[in-house]
């Protein structure tokens, strides 16, 4: 199946290789937010409201469906990832890692959170041009992503007072809520056996 999938997507005019190269790089910077998200709620616990706690937890659960999402469609394409996580898991400095001395101050580290969603945008942005008309699935994921990048960036925003008005109501967030509208993948493919 997924080499049917590349072979589709590459005759549609998409280099396969480079777009796998892109949904990897996706894929690392939300292993490492989903990492960073649960160290900061974890570690200044104590500094924060119970608003920001929520929100940290939302989007760290949000972080975690898209790595999810990624990872099935790197391998949907043939794609491959590293076995051992050190492998994986080493990024480039400027992948929206925090600066260091925010940690006691909400309103800094929010500040920066916001900035390291802004500077993600351009990778999802990428892969909708890259896709689109092109490969639908993956421009549906990249953009469903990047909807959720901007609700996570609202919800922040609402935190320091600079966003619209609260519009979010218990239980919506951390539900992926434009990702998990996309068909599920099968990763044992159409052929599989019944169970």
């Amino acid at each position: 199946m997924s080499r049917i999938a590349r072979e589709l997507v590459e005759r549609a005019g998409v280099d396969v290789d480079v777009l796998i190269g892109d949904l990897t790089a996706a894929a690392r910077a939300k292993l490492a937010a989903h990492y960073r998200y649960t160290i900061l709620h974890a570690g200044l616990a104590g500094l924060m409201g119970a608003h920001l706690q929520e929100v940290l937890m939302d989007v760290r659960a949000e972080h975690l469906h898209h790595f999810d999402a990624l990872v099935a469609r790197i391998y949907e394409l043939d794609g491959r990832l590293p076995d051992e996580l050190v492998h994986f898991a080493i990024t480039d400095p400027a992948d929206g890692s925090l600066p260091d001395g925010i940690g006691g101050d909400p309103k800094a580290l929010v500040t920066a959170l916001i900035d390291a969603i802004r500077r993600a945008t351009p990778l999802y942005t990428g892969l909708c041009e890259l896709t689109e008309e092109k490969d639908d699935r993956t421009y549906d994921l990249a953009q469903a992503i990047l909807f959720e990048e901007s609700e996570h960036d609202a919800w922040l925003c609402e935190f320091l007072g600079t966003g619209s008005p609260p519009r979010f109501q218990r239980g919506f967030r951390g539900r992926s809520p434009y990702v998990t509208r996309l068909p599920p993948t099968d990763p044992a493919g159409p052929d599989a056996p019944d169970p």
